[in-house]
């Protein structure tokens, strides 16, 4: 294997080692908040906001890494967002019935959307960062 070769594979896996610490870092601080049993719904707010920006940054990482993949890797990622989107207007339509029928949305259903966008950034994440 060439020097260069190898100086590519270091840096590459050094930024997935990285971002599987950060993440690790919010899973944890998330799930340490979470069985706290204390203001849940904005701890799944915060973890749901963190995993987006988290995200964004891996995105913007791996644009500039892989240059020559850069058009795929931004078709793959809007027909990602595009997908979560209606997902969660689905979702969404579905705590629109409950508020015509109950006249409010309760915290766990809210918990519920919030933990269905995490899951799918998350997962989003790790492929992500797998493509370095």
């Amino acid at each position: 294997m060439t020097l260069l070769a190898l100086i590519v594979l270091s840096c590459c896996s050094k930024e997935v080692n990285e971002y599987d610490i950060i993440l690790k870092k919010i899973d944890k601080s998330y799930q340490v908040k979470l069985d706290s049993g204390k203001f849940m719904l904005k701890t799944e707010r915060e973890y749901s906001i963190r995993l987006d920006s988290l995200m964004q940054i891996v995105y913007s990482d791996l644009l500039t890494t892989k240059k020559a993949k850069k058009h795929l890797i931004e078709i793959e990622q809007n027909k990602w967002i595009l997908q979560r989107k209606l997902k969660i207007e689905n979702i969404r339509k579905h705590n629109n019935k409950l508020i015509e029928e109950i006249g409010f949305i309760p915290n766990d259903v809210k918990l519920l959307l919030y933990n269905e966008k995490s899951e799918a950034t998350r997962k989003r994440v790790l492929e992500l960062i797998h493509q370095f």
